[in-house]
């Protein structure tokens, strides 16, 4: 029973944790589209920038080197995303794993609780039939016994008689 117990409560905290997990994954999802949208944004302004202003080489140096950066983030934060995306797969896989483990256990708990409970119903059935063996048998021997004396009493009274 209590490993029973043991066996829900490492589910809960499990539970727990793919929860967390969870989280993280829909917050570095969300952090990597907010991202995404401004270095789209970004891109865009540069490229009318570069056209309006037809050429000034060091605003588009600056520009493109803002370009640069925000790619460079992008980059990072798709890097952070994909490794999160591998552990969530990864904490997935071995609560996938615990879950079929504990769901062995239980079966084999189940199957040895069935055996034991077998075993005690043929032991019970064979104390049972025992027990009308030797009530048959008291009682024969009681019989018996009374018999004997009843056969000795007459006899010893018989005895007298002469």
């Amino acid at each position: 029973m209590s490993s029973l117990l043991s066996l829900q409560e490492e589910n809960r905290v499990l539970q727990q944790e793919l929860s967390r997990v969870e989280d993280l994954l829909a917050q570095s999802r969300a952090e990597r589209d907010e991202l995404a949208i401004k270095y789209n944004a970004i891109s865009e302004r540069l490229e009318q920038s570069l056209r309006q202003e037809g050429g000034e080489q060091e605003v588009g140096q600056g520009l493109a080197q803002q370009n640069l950066e925000l790619r460079r983030r992008l980059e990072e934060e798709q890097s952070a995303y994909k490794r999160k995306l591998q552990a969530y797969q990864e904490g997935q896989q071995r609560q996938a794993q615990l879950v079929q483990k504990l769901q062995a256990k239980v079966l084999q708990y189940k199957k040895k609780c069935g055996e034991a409970e077998q075993q005690l119903l043929e032991k019970a059935t064979e104390l049972e039939q025992e027990r009308l063996t030797l009530d048959v048998s008291s009682s024969q021997l009681e019989e018996e016994s009374s018999n004997e004396l009843e056969n000795a009493l007459i006899r010893l009274e018989e005895e007298q008689q002469r």
